[in-house]
């Protein structure tokens, strides 16, 4: 197979350029939020309250001391739900291990304290885990430039003087500290702004990895578990769930696009977000209703966010069955919509006891009248994001669902 198109077939349906697209449609406000954001806080003000609710600390720490304290996260996090959904190979790992070797010093690791003494990683995850990992034995050292005599060494089969060496080496963490966490609506969110602007691995985190990383809990667990049910991988072109995927992802799923930015679990909470939007007439940019709809169900208990999964793939597997296996798909481009997938899927949520497939022909032959329909094409998939415009998304889908 051509290179080019292996690739294309690793990344999905879907490629980088049109996630990043998708993300930055959802960030533009109206000029009625910006101008609020100005007139809220005089610059001055804002100024002087942003520098005081940040401190910044410097320290080294040892790979001895970080042997124990990455063992169990009890000193520091690091939760695999904590950020992106990547991880380094074996020669990338090891070079690391070589650079600490060879005493080349190692780019410092950002923390964020959350509680005295508590601390998440903000940057560095991956080195973090790499230096856990092999001094806990878990993988061999490959692809070594410099100390080539120690390919396929574990720590404990490392001569004794260079495991000695090794823990007595220093990584430099800027510890980062603020006065809340929690602030008010009218707030400065110091905790999303040092998330947003710290990078990991040069590619700067998007809007669902951070709330990913700043709003765990079960409702946040649930989008992942949905995004890796059977019916949502096969409809949005993503590898089938892996037994061992936690611990061990294949290398095809960690390269679709859709998966590795996180897109999938945004695609699940794109249906709350936008349903209660149109339940309590709620105004904002798209992305500023994403987060709130995640921040509003942070707390949900574990059996009110499984409640919420469940309807979702009741909802999902109904059009499914509906539309052939192949729901939301446009044939021009024989791939799913996202627009028409937020309009079908919130407008079947709002019929109560109504199943679609019994009438599957009448609605497949009606969606297919309105994408012919410049206008109505238009409505369903051709606007933007505001939420005008999703609302009479969601309208027209009603119609194509009821007749």
């Amino acid at each position: 197979m051509d290179t080019s198109l292996r690739e294309k077939e690793n990344k999905g349906l879907f490629t980088e350029e049109e996630v990043e697209e998708w993300f930055a449609s959802e960030e533009e406000e109206t000029s009625e939020e910006a101008e609020a954001k100005i007139d809220a806080v005089r610059i001055g003000e804002k100024y002087t309250k942003i520098q005081l609710r940040i401190v910044r600390q410097t320290m080294d720490l040892t790979l001895h001391n970080l042997r124990q304290s990455l063992s169990d996260n009890s000193y520091i996090n690091l939760s695999p739900f904590y950020q992106r959904r990547h991880r380094w190979d074996i020669k990338k790992r090891s070079s690391l291990i070589e650079s600490f070797l060879l005493n080349i010093p190692i780019p410092p690791v950002f923390l964020f304290e959350n509680k005295y003494n508590q601390y998440e990683v903000m940057d560095g995850r991956q080195r973090l885990e790499t230096i856990r990992d092999y001094l806990q034995g878990s993988f061999e050292l490959r692809g070594m430039e410099i100390w080539k005599e120690l390919n396929g060494r574990t720590f404990e089969t490392l001569p004794q003087v260079i495991q000695s060496g090794l823990l007595r080496r220093t990584l430099s963490a800027v510890v980062l500290l603020a006065e809340t966490t929690n602030p008010t609506e009218s707030e400065f969110d110091v905790r999303m702004a040092l998330f947003r602007r710290l990078n990991t691995g040069g590619i700067q985190l998007n809007p669902q990895e951070l709330r990913n990383a700043l709003y765990p809990g079960p409702f946040n667990e649930m989008l992942r578990s949905v995004s890796r049910s059977e019916v949502f991988t096969t409809i949005w072109g993503i590898p089938a769930k892996a037994q061992d995927e936690e611990t061990n992802p294949p290398k095809k799923l960690l390269n679709n696009t859709l998966y590795k930015t996180m897109a999938d679990c945004e695609l699940v909470l794109r249906f709350f977000a936008i349903r209660e939007t149109i339940q309590r007439d709620l105004r904002g940019s798209l992305k500023k209703l994403l987060d709130d709809c995640i921040i509003a169900h942070q707390h949900d208990s574990k059996s009110v966010a499984l409640a919420h999964g469940k309807k979702y793939l009741t909802l999902l597997r109904s059009l499914y069955n509906t539309f052939d296996e192949q729901p939301f798909r446009l044939p021009t481009i024989n791939k799913p919509s996202r627009p028409l997938y937020d309009a079908l899927m919130v407008a079947l949520s709002f019929q109560d006891d109504f199943n679609p497939a019994a009438k599957a022909k009448r609605i497949a032959k009606r969606l297919e009248d309105y994408l012919n329909d410049k206008d109505s094409y238009d409505v369903l998939v051709g606007r933007g994001n505001t939420v005008d415009a999703i609302k009479d998304r969601v309208k027209l889908a009603e119609k194509i669902l009821l007749g």
